[in-house]
């Protein structure tokens, strides 16, 4: 009987030890998932933060008036329905953190900036500056139309005819993606549709009745997809160039207009293609070159005096921590890209 009972005491204490071993590794390993599970957050919020910022803009039409297209985009043009379904299949897509609509409409608004009618790629990228993003989407809907074509084949019986008819829906659109930073065309694209619908049509004393209606909206809207979706395509693959030429720091000169304790605000902005990011080195003028007839300045020497990382960018200013340097005062230089 007392053999039992120390066997049982032995068992117990080695589920006792088993047991704080069992926690003490577990208390080990929390913190471990624990540290990978936010690292994998981190990495996945990094990578969200990386997506470039690309704005679309309304497309320009002519409209031809031969087609109604007044329910085929909710009322709006097919300059701003094409606008609406790039974007939207940009957002589905994920490759590119999209402005919305609304936004770039209050923008424009509030800056007096007119996104109507044909836009090149300089006022794109100015236009993309106010923005605040890396690349927009321009272009134009060149053709939009439905084609009704009578195939003649038929027959008549006691005056009344069949014949065969068949309607195409053709929608052609070109597309350029443009650098903000650089006003570069990184990417040029031409997408169309066409779709094809038959029907018949029975001529009874010169008037014309259609079975099997093909509806003109229902293809234009299928060939405005496979156009739209040509489109998107291109400027998705082209992620990686926008991602370079944002990299890219233009050359800038500007003048610090005011330094508040840790931060310096400088008299250029997003017009100028900055972004928050940025490292401007601030110099202060050591000598001035003169035209000794003229006294006109041929050339002011500068002294690197500090650097500023931008933090807030926007038209017309910009603000910055002072990352390196001291003493920095309202009137020195503040360059970037030199």
């Amino acid at each position: 009987m007392r053999n039992s009972v120390q066997l049982a005491t032995r068992s117990l204490n080695l589920l006792c030890v088993f047991g704080l071993l069992c926690t003490t590794h577990l208390s080990l390993l929390i913190p471990i998932v624990h540290a990978q599970t936010l690292n994998q957050i981190g990495i996945d919020q990094t990578q969200a933060i990386q997506r470039q910022r690309v704005a679309v803009l309304d497309f320009d039409f002519a409209d031809t008036g031969s087609v109604n297209f007044a329910n085929l985009f909710g009322g709006a043009s097919p300059a701003q329905g094409v606008s609406n379904l790039i974007t939207n299949a940009l957002v589905k897509d994920g490759s590119y953190s999209v402005i919305e609509r609304s936004k770039i409409d209050d923008i424009l608004q509030e800056q007096n900036l007119g996104a109507s009618g044909r836009i090149d790629p300089e006022t794109a990228a100015q236009i993309g500056r106010v923005l605040g993003v890396d690349a927009v989407v321009i272009g134009a809907v060149t053709q939009f139309n439905i084609e009704a074509n009578n195939s003649g084949s038929g027959f008549c019986v006691f005056g009344v005819c069949s014949a065969k008819q068949k309607s195409r829906a053709i929608v052609q659109i070109n597309a350029r993606l443009v650098s903000t930073t650089t006003a570069e065309i990184l990417a040029a694209t031409q997408g169309k549709g066409e779709v094809d619908k038959k029907s018949k049509a029975l001529n009874v004393s010169g008037i014309y009745h259609e079975s099997k209606h093909a509806d003109p909206e229902t293809l234009l809207s299928a060939a405005t997809e496979i156009a739209v979706n040509e489109i998107t395509r291109e400027i998705i693959a082209s992620a990686s160039k926008v991602t370079t030429a944002a990299s890219f720091i233009p050359n800038v000169n500007a003048v610090v207009a005011d330094v508040t304790n840790n931060l310096v605000t400088i008299n250029k902005g997003q017009e100028a293609g900055l972004k928050t990011g940025m490292k401007i080195s601030i110099e202060r003028v050591a000598k001035e070159i003169k035209d000794p007839e003229t006294g006109k300045t041929l050339r002011a020497l500068t002294s690197p005096i500090g650097t500023i990382e931008l933090i807030e960018v926007g038209q017309g200013f910009a603000t910055g921590k002072i990352a390196v340097g001291a003493g920095i005062k309202r009137g020195d230089m503040a360059k970037a890209g030199q």
